[in-house]
């Protein structure tokens, strides 16, 4: 909900049901990043908007009906804001696009969407209790309840991905405070406008937003809320732990999914070389690499590096950069100049202690000066202890190392403090399973990479610093319930 501002309207906090301005009067702008035009006029929320969101949210888990209704009432809510998202696909579509950056063919809302189906399939299906009955004069019972109030902190990379949160946590019945990355929060706005449309009740999506100033403000706060009873956290590491820390003070449960600096590993034996370069070079060039999944890793067995790597580069300077509305970009801007300077620094970084193969710097384009471009870039020889091998970049780049046999490959894979993700490509099923077996991540594709049409309906989240806890399929929706034993004494 939105007030007028000439052509960009101001877009307001949903607190309690109500769409209601910061408490200090304050908005801030948000630019696209492409060309720099206002695309965006938000909410600059402090710690007084914390506070009325998380006594909204208590007040509708405490007294609200929304827990209490049945499994199938809220199904059906819930199904009806599915409906609603995949009506208005093409505008959240383009809000993505014009605050992320992320080229329009790429910016879909089926997954979010299905995600509100799914959760609610799932709480209709499920059984919620366990009856024990192994005395004869006692009879116990194991209950599921939904954890209460839940702070959750989003990034702006993928702005939509709160639905793999903020779905199974209202399906459970819990109440949600929500903040979005400052860059990116307008389709979570749009989203909170499809939920209350949907009949969703008062108090149980809470939005606020903030500028980057606040933003960390606005998060500690909802962390530290000694009403709020979990907080579930997508972004960096580093602010993981602050939320954790934040947390910490009220015992507060914390879910985190985090960084990554994911390995994508190819054998000499894998069925399709050209197929395994398509997939590495797609994972560096979509959301220009800011994805914790982005498998900026590439591990090749040294037999096949040479003619491997070659057809990575071909794929990779055939990336267009350009303006994401247009459908024959494939990469576009990093989502600010700030990401901009920093995916600059670590390539700085590598050109000191590695061979650049290609790109390496900001596009002559004239076209894109305006943007925050970056030519996708490859790094070869590089150091497994190197910065560009251990730290996540978030940008267009590529590390390579090499390895001769299996045993190498694994080690080289685990040898970060990372764990989300990998890949692994081969036609020996013994080598995949090996693989599987011995890399410490909490996704692993073999024979290909970021395919989420399974992955949707899987768990997904890491090991290590890349995480805590699982988000999607059954086990994302367990993350939201409490478990009560009740014993009852038969007279």
């Amino acid at each position: 909900m939105s007030d007028s501002a000439g052509a960009i309207p101001v877009q307001r906090n949903f607190i309690g049901g109500e769409w209601v301005a910061a408490a200090n009067g304050k908005t801030y702008q948000r630019f696209n990043p492409y060309d720099q035009t206002l695309v965006g006029i938000y909410q600059d929320s402090d710690e007084a908007d914390v506070v009325r969101a998380v006594k909204a949210a208590r007040e509708a888990f405490d007294d609200g009906p929304w827990h209490r209704m049945s499994a199938i009432e809220r199904a059906t809510i819930l199904r009806r804001a599915a409906s609603l998202m995949r009506e208005r696909a093409d505008s959240l579509a383009v809000t993505l696009t014009k605050e992320v950056g992320q080229p329009a063919q790429q910016a879909t809302v089926n997954a979010e969407a299905d995600q509100l189906d799914y959760y609610a399939g799932l709480i209709v299906s499920r059984r919620d209790e366990s009856v024990y009955t192994q005395h004869d004069d006692a009879i116990g019972i194991v209950a599921k309840e939904p954890v209460g109030v839940v702070g959750v902190l989003t990034a702006w990379n993928a702005p939509l991905s709160i639905a793999h949160k903020a779905c199974p946590a209202m399906a459970a019945g819990c109440t949600l405070v929500v903040k979005p990355g400052h860059q990116a929060p307008g389709a979570v706005v749009q989203l909170a406008e499809i939920l209350e449309e949907a009949g969703l009740p008062p108090g149980v999506f809470n939005l606020i937003t903030s500028a980057i100033d606040n933003g960390a403000v606005v998060g500690q706060a909802i962390a530290a809320d000694e009403m709020v009873d979990m907080v579930t956290f997508t972004g960096s590491s580093l602010t993981g732990r602050a939320v954790m820390r934040a947390a910490a003070g009220n015992l507060t449960p914390v879910h985190l999914e985090l960084g990554g600096k994911s390995p994508n590993v190819v054998f000499a034996d894998t069925h399709s070389l050209e197929q395994a370069a398509a997939a590495v070079a797609k994972g560096i060039v979509r959301l220009a690499g800011q994805s914790c999944q982005a498998g900026s890793r590439l591990l090749v067995q040294e037999s096949v590096k040479d003619d491997f790597v070659d057809l990575v580069l071909e794929h990779l300077r055939a990336a267009k950069l350009g303006d994401p509305f247009d459908e024959a970009t494939t990469c576009g801007p990093l989502v600010s100049e700030e990401q901009l300077n920093r995916v600059a620094a670590y390539v700085e970084a590598g050109k000191a202690s590695s061979r650049l193969l290609t790109g390496g710097r900001r596009p002559d384009c004239t076209d894109l000066h305006r943007g925050f471009f970056f030519e996708p870039t490859v790094f070869d020889n590089v150091a497994p202890d190197s910065r560009i091998a251990q730290e996540e970049v978030f940008g267009p780049v590529l590390s390579i190392l090499s390895f001769k046999e299996l045993d190498d490959a694994i080690h080289l894979a685990n040898a970060t403090k990372f764990g989300l993700a990998a890949g692994c490509w081969t036609r020996d099923i013994n080598t995949a399973l090996r693989f599987a077996k011995g890399v410490r991540a909490g996704i692993v594709w073999l024979n290909s990479y970021r395919d989420d049409s399974v992955l949707k309906h899987m768990p997904m989240g890491g090991f290590k610093h890349s995480g805590i806890g699982r988000e999607w399929g059954p086990e994302g929706l367990e993350a939201f319930l409490e478990t009560k034993s009740i014993m009852l004494k038969l007279s």
